[in-house]
């Protein structure tokens, strides 16, 4: 995932996930799989900024000073 969802596209949304997490030291054990899925026409996005922190991980390998902070934002569909 890149960058989060702008703080207009967040304003505007009906709505928002957020969440941001700091750690002096991770040890990534297991890469993570991940993936978000929106379904229907520019309704959602999400997305996150890293600090210290690639956006592929490595197995083994610790990381310093890291912060991830995470946004989704979604719009209610209008009448069909």
């Amino acid at each position: 995932m890149s960058g989060r969802p702008t703080d207009d596209d967040i304003a505007r949304a009906d709505i928002v996930v957020a969440a941001e997490v700091e750690a002096e030291e991770l040890e990534v054990r297991i890469a993570p799989g991940h993936r978000v899925e929106f379904h229907g026409e520019d309704q959602a996005a999400s997305g996150t900024d890293r600090e210290n922190l690639p956006e592929k991980v490595t197995e083994g390998e610790r990381y310093r000073s890291v912060r991830i902070s995470y946004a989704l934002e979604a719009r209610a569909a209008g009448p069909g």
